[in-house]
Parts: structure tokens; sequence; C-alpha cells
């Protein structure tokens, strides 16, 4: 017999739509990028616009590439999108490309 721990080092993004409590205790409306660690293996991006988001994660060595693309801005109401992010701790850089453009975090925030 034979027994293995699960050791995964997947990495991955996901939009949620349920915060959890303690997330939304720390979000800040004032700012369009946050990102909010869990201090374990995930962390929170939250990130507001006017357009419809989509979320794609790249992985190149340690740097962990998230790339969020806005498109149908019609008004200039925002809507808040959150994504979960899993990630190794091998990978020690998050990069945010907004829009193609490197987007800095307004706000890193820790649980």
């Amino acid at each position: 017999m034979i027994l293995a721990a699960c050791n995964s080092s997947e990495v991955s993004i996901s939009e949620i739509q349920s915060i959890p409590n303690k997330v939304q205790d720390v979000i800040n409306d004032d700012y369009t990028l946050q990102l909010i660690n869990d201090g374990k293996k995930n962390a929170y991006i939250i990130f507001q616009s006017s357009g419809t988001v989509t979320a794609e994660l790249e992985v190149i060595e340690n740097i962990l590439n998230i790339k969020l693309d806005s498109a149908n801005e019609e008004n200039n109401e925002l809507k808040q999108y959150v994504y979960k992010l899993t990630w190794d701790k091998k990978h020690n850089t998050i990069e945010v490309l907004v829009n193609g453009q490197s987007t800095p975090f307004d706000n890193v925030t820790g649980l």
C-alpha cells in the first residue's frame, strides 16, 4: 500500500460570486485594483471596471501574469470583479496586465 500526500502545485484564477466575509470586510471601493492575501495559498484580486472583464493566468517560471481585459465600456458605472488566485510558494512575483498594460496594485492587504 502506498500513501501519498496531496501536494498540489496547481496555479489557478477564477471569478467568484460569493465573497468570504473576511475578504468583503477589507475591500475598499476607492481602489481600482486590490490584492488581499489570506496568508495561505490563496489571494483575492479585486478589480473595478465599467466594462466586462475577463481574466487569464499565464505562468512564466516564478512569475504569475494575470491578464485582465476590459471591454464594452458603455457607461461610467463601476462593477466589482473578484477573482480567487491559488498559487504555489515558488511563484513569488505577481504581474497584472490590464488591457495589456502593466498595472500596479492600489492596495495590498493581508488577512
